[in-house]
Order: structure tokens, then sequence, then C-alpha cells
């Protein structure tokens, strides 16, 4: 009888099928990427859709160099991090890992790393339009290391501790939501507020780009829940519905409570609620029965909503909502993962589990809120420490000085623009006061108030190609 890690035990159309989860993961970045670029100034969009691709190239550095290893080695015995014995991808090969019997280890591993790049580009979003790009491709590395790589070995490496512990989580409400969500926060404490917020109205300055990355997200997101399965399985085909049904819920709910504030159907207000609720069912897309997304998604759209609306009143600059929606988002995820794990469900693949709460099993509860618990504070912890020994170093300082940040990072930083037109914007704030052209772009002037007073501004700026919008905080 082979072991459950034999090769005889490696199905072909299981690896198919994670091979193409893998590829529809990847697709997610570049989807994070548009959808955040369609929420900050057009000054800034092109720099965070570069951060995101820097944070898959730098990450898959990691990942090979040791962050593999360290994140789910299957040979170590520490409660707390992995060994380094696949460090390089050593002994990578056709043996599959545990935690997916039946397909080759390369391939579980490769999956993984899309995980892991992802994450680091959630957070990143945290600090949009007022970062330097060198300090923050160094921060992806280390930050990796220090808070994915340990957060996903507790979660997921047989001998972690909360692995051991009977958490469930099933494709990364601990490691990937609420530490991404709770790392957006630490910039937050680090950096502070952008140039300008709360004293202007914000929108975002493309949402075409939002409604984009929105579907590429959606898309992705089925290989990262269904992919998780790591079966071509009925686990897969839940894990699938579930994910789409708590989009679609928390997309209908937020756009419901933002239509009674604003009497307007927003197509931006709809994909944030999308991705809300995608974000709550993650940890629990392949251990809930399909109906159980429908609360989970109607709740992640309330909570996460308002998790906007206290940000704001607490004058927190949570730039494109990642603590909200991933943070808050992650947390409750984990923690209604213990009241709705069905053991029938998680039973379809011969795992035995005693469930959540709906199957009388109450202690899981208090086994997702420790893994919340450790996985917040570790996250916010290290990354606050992490971030503040670098900013005290003056080549890793973070955030860019006050012009930087008026002419936006896209020029400063990287010397292109995402837009044509915002580089005759750009060369016209440099020019000497005398010649400048009386046009001014859009996020210079002040917000428009009356619409046929302000109109003949909006036309010369849009006969001369230089209106351009300026960021929402849904509102702020």
């Amino acid at each position: 009888m082979s072991s459950p890690t034999s090769v005889d035990n490696i199905d072909m159309g299981t690896t198919a099928w994670m091979i193409a989860s893998t590829a529809l993961v990847f697709l997610m970045i570049p989807g994070l990427g548009y959808f955040y670029s369609g929420m900050v100034r057009s000054k800034n969009a092109l720099s965070l859709v570069f951060l995101c691709m820097m944070a898959l190239a730098v990450v898959t550095l990691q990942w090979v160099i040791w962050g593999y290893s360290l994140a789910l080695s299957e040979t170590s015995k520490s409660p707390f991090i992995g060994d380094l014995k696949h460090w390089l991808f050593l002994d990578v090969s056709y043996k599959p890992h545990p935690n997916a019997p039946t397909v080759p280890g390369i391939v579980f591993a490769i999956y993984q790393c899309m995980f892991a790049a992802l994450t680091p580009g959630l957070a990143i979003g945290g600090a949009a339009e007022r970062i330097r790009v060198m300090p923050t491709i160094v921060y992806t590395f280390i930050w990796t290391t220090l808070v994915y790589d340990p957060i996903a070995y507790w979660v997921w490496a047989p001998s972690g501790w909360l692995f051991k512990l009977g958490v469930l989580d099933f494709a990364g409400g601990c490691a990937v939501e609420t530490a991404s969500g709770f790392g957006a926060l630490a910039f937050y404490f680090v950096l502070g507020k952008r140039r300008g917020f709360g004293e202007e109205k914000w929108q975002p300055h493309n949402y075409l780009n939002i409604i984009l990355g929105t579907a590429f997200l959606f898309f992705g997101w089925f290989g990262f829940n269904a992919g998780g399965a790591s079966l071509a399985s009925g686990r897969a085909g839940i894990a699938f519905m579930t994910t789409i049904t708590a989009g679609a819920t928390a997309g209908i709910v937020w756009l419901a409570l933002a239509f009674r504030l604003e009497h307007k159907f927003s197509s931006f207000h709809f994909c944030s609620g999308a991705v809300a609720g995608m974000v709550c069912v993650t940890p629990a897309a392949s251990i809930v029965s399909t109906w159980a997304a429908l609360p989970m998604g109607a709740l992640a759209g309330i909570c996460c909503f308002y998790a906007i609306e206290l940000n704001l009143r607490l004058g927190i600059d949570d730039c494109i909502d990642v603590f909200a929606v991933h943070g808050i988002g992650g947390i409750l995820g984990v923690f209604l993962t213990g009241v709705f794990a069905n053991k029938s469900v998680i039973g379809l693949d011969g795992t035995v589990s005693a469930g959540g709460l709906i199957n009388g099993n109450g202690r899981q509860l208090y086994i997702q809120l420790a893994a919340l618990a450790a996985s917040a504070a570790w996250s916010f912890t290290v990354s606050f420490i992490v971030l503040k020994i670098m900013n005290y170093i003056p080549f890793f300082r973070f955030r860019v000085d006050p012009d930087a940040e008026e002419h936006g990072l896209d020029f400063t930083e990287l010397g292109e623009a995402g837009y044509s037109f915002m580089r005759e914007i750009v060369e016209i704030n440099q020019s000497p006061p005398s010649t400048r052209s009386s046009v001014r772009s859009f996020h210079e002037t002040a917000s428009i108030k009356d619409p046929k007073k302000d109109m003949p501004m909006i036309k010369e700026s849009v006969s001369s190609g230089l209106l351009t919008a300026a960021p929402s905080v849904h509102g702020a």
C-alpha cells in the first residue's frame, strides 16, 4: 500500500486543474493592480499596477530562495516556522506534499507561490499615493519572510501550531486577508495621511479600471478558492459556488446600502462589495454548504461598508479600503467559518472533522478566535516594527516628499505616465507661473458644487485633454 505522499497517488486530472488554478490566481495580481489604479488619482495609477507586478517578481524569488520551505515545510517539527530543507527549491519535485497528495510537489509549490505574491500587493494598497518604490520592493521581500511565511506555516503546515489546534482556514483568511489588512493598517500609522485627506472630496479617477480589476479578481478567485481543494472534486465545485454566491450577495447588499445614501446606483460600490464577499468566504469556501455563502456575503457587505464609514469618522486614511475590506472581511470570514463549517461537506474528500457551531461544535469558535488574534497581532506588530526601522534609514525612507506627492508617483518614482495627458499636466505645473496655461487639471481645482456654473471649466479641461479626477474613499 503506497504512502499518502507517494508518487503512485498522483492524478493527472487533478494536476491539470491545479496548474490551471495557478494561472487563475496569477491573473488576480494584475487584476488587483487595475482595481487599485482606478481608485486613486490618475497621476498615481501606473505606480500601483507596477507595485503589484513587482510584488509578483520579488515574492517569486523569495519563494524559491526560502519562502516555500519556511511557509510549508513538511519535515520541520517546529510549531512556528519551517526549516530550510527546500531552500532554492531543493528536493521540490514530483513527490507530493501532504497538503496535496495527488499532485506533484512542484505544482503545489508554484500554486502556493501565487498566494504569497498576491498578499503583499494587498497590503501595499494601504500606502498608495505616498510611498516610494525602492523601499517598498525591499519591504515586500522582508514582509513576506517575517509575516506571511510564519502565519501560513501556523495555519497550513503539518506541524503548525494552529493546524494542530484544528483551525479551519481553507484558502487564506488568516495568512492572506487578515495579514494583509493589518499590514495595511500598520502603513497608515507609520506614513500618516495623504496630503489633503479630509479637506477635499475625492472621486475614483477611472471606474472602468475598477470594473476591469474586479472582473480579473472574480475570475481568478475561482482558482484561489476552488483550486485550494487540491482536488478536481465535489469540494472544488462547492468552493466555486460559494465564491460566486458570496461575492454576488455582498455586492448587491453594499450597492443597496450606498443607494440608500446617494440615491444613485454605483459600479464602484458594487465592485467593493463583491470583493468583500469573496474575502469573507475565502476561509470557508470548501468547508461550508452553499447556502451559508448567503449570510456570509450579506454580513460582509454590511460590516465592511460600515467599517469604511467608521474609518472616515476616526480620520483613518485607509487609502483604498484595504483594512476595511480585507482586514475586517478576513476577520469576519474566519469567525463565521467556525459558525457555518459543515462536517458533511468537509468529509466529501474523506477528511474527518467535527464541523462548526451548526454541528454543535462550539469549541471551534474559540480556535478560530485564537487564530485571528495571533494572525492580526503578528501582522500588525511585525509590519509596524519593520516599517519603523526601515523608515529611520534615509535610503529606505518610505514616504515621498511633498512635491513628489503633489506631482504624482508615476512621474516622480517611475518617470512614466499611465495616461499621456498627465505628462502635459506635470509640464504645466513645473513651468514658471507666468507661462502656465490657464487650464488646470481637475484634481487641482475645488470640487464641482454647481454644474451649471462650473461647466465652462469642465468643457475647457476636456477639450484640452487635461481632465482627471482624484481618489475616493467611498465618498470621503
